[in-house]
């Protein structure tokens, strides 16, 4: 199975559990602060996988809808105190890190996939017991059971045996006693191999699910909520080097040459820069340039000759573009969350080239000083995953 390698599955996990939580593990707390408190909770759902394809709705061996799903999860976690100015900005969030084991009715062709993930929960309002609240979730998953034209050829959600896991929705937590919660919720869980390997058209489920929670320290008392320190609004000048992989998914006049172009994968790079505004503690904007380098690029002027009946070959020009982009960061501390929209100025047009106006979904993380590292997933037509881009980066104020 052609994909990440072992190693770099183990890398990529910490990279998500480190960019997904707000990186405050040894952090000490300033005096007269108590520090964060710790908590485990399990839960357990069950809802619906959505029919976006043809594999999901029945084009399977099993000749049935795969339709519903069931899953379990252990996370453990930890409560902010208010000793920083991000806690109060968040309204006193939490954040941990969890495993997820699902079952999809159809081991043959899914698999078994687990997941390791970070976690973080965003408090949108409190009321005696209650806490209403948005969850948010980003890792990776692991045995699923791909796509193979013999041994697995009808499964065309997943093309690689791992996937990216990102998933959101809202909750509500009632405290029953000191220690003890019960928590319900719905989630939107989206698995992708981000068009690292395709056919990759995605796996979606919606679920409601039920929390146990259980604090394993005394829960810290919430404080009163000000306002975050001035933070002065300023402009910074970000630098990112990016690389991905995709491999091609065409129709093709000889199918004989499927070995030779649509098993290989190609390397796909990024330099971009963008100018960026922060406004609050948690609200930035940017916008920039994409100096993009696609290595597929001669192979699709070379595909597209062939199903034309002519010669056609490319220059080591065909494989450069530039495209302006814009976009949102949401900011937790050192990490961000980001969506950009993007639109290509200049490229070579050729059938089966990334397509012109895309989207990029992604989190980073500052990990020393300026320099930070991050994953996103570049797609296109507000769903359709290209690439995952793998990243890092500089920050400077001017």
């Amino acid at each position: 199975m052609r994909g990440v390698p072992a190693r770099q599955a183990v890398l990529a996990l910490a990279v998500a559990c480190a960019t997904a939580a707000p990186a405050a593990w040894a952090d000490p707390a300033p005096a007269g602060f108590p520090g964060p408190s710790s908590f485990v909770r399990g839960a357990y759902q069950a809802g619906a996988v959505l029919g976006t394809n043809d594999f999901l709705n029945g084009d399977n061996a099993a000749g049935r809808p795969i339709d519903s799903y069931h899953s379990v999860r252990l996370e453990y976690g930890r409560h902010t105190d208010g000793s920083r100015d991000w806690h109060h900005a968040f309204n006193f969030p939490s954040y941990g890190l969890g495993i997820y084991g699902a079952d999809f009715f159809n081991d043959e062709e899914l698999g078994t996939p687990t997941s390791l993930y970070g976690f973080f929960v965003w408090p949108l309002g409190r009321s005696g017991r209650w806490t209403f609240e948005f969850e948010t979730a980003f890792g990776f998953t692991h045995n699923w059971k791909s796509y193979d034209p013999v041994d697995n050829p009808h499964n065309i959600a997943l093309g690689l045996g791992r996937s990216v896991h990102i998933e959101g929705g809202p909750a509500a937590a009632y405290r029953l006693a000191d220690r003890w919660s019960l928590i319900g919720a719905a989630t939107f869980t989206h698995f992708s191999n981000g068009g690292t390997q395709n056919p990759n058209h995605g796996l979606n489920t919606v679920a409601p699910m039920l929390y146990v929670k259980y604090d394993t320290s005394d829960p810290v008392p919430i404080p009163t909520r000000r306002a975050p320190s001035y933070f002065p609004p300023g402009w910074d000048l970000t630098t990112t080097f990016s690389s991905g992989r995709r491999n091609l998914n065409l129709e093709l006049a000889e199918p004989a040459l499927r070995g030779d172009y649509l098993n290989r994968d190609y390397f796909i790079g990024n330099l971009t820069l963008g100018l960026g505004r922060a406004f609050s503690n948690k609200t930035r904007v940017v916008g920039g340039l994409d100096f993009c380098y696609d290595e597929s690029v001669p192979d699709l002027i070379v595909l597209d000759g062939i199903n034309r009946g002519v010669n056609a070959r490319g220059e080591a020009s065909d494989k450069l573009e530039l495209a302006a982009f814009a976009g949102y960061e949401l900011t937790v501390n050192r990490t961000h969350a980001l969506l950009h929209l993007g639109y290509k100025l200049w490229y070579r047009d050729v059938p089966g080239r990334l397509p012109e106006f895309y989207q990029r979904l992604g989190i980073k993380h500052f990990v020393y000083g300026d320099w930070f590292v991050g994953l996103n997933v570049r797609f296109h037509e507000l769903g359709s995953a290209d690439n995952l881009e793998w990243n890092v980066g500089y920050a400077m104020e001017i």
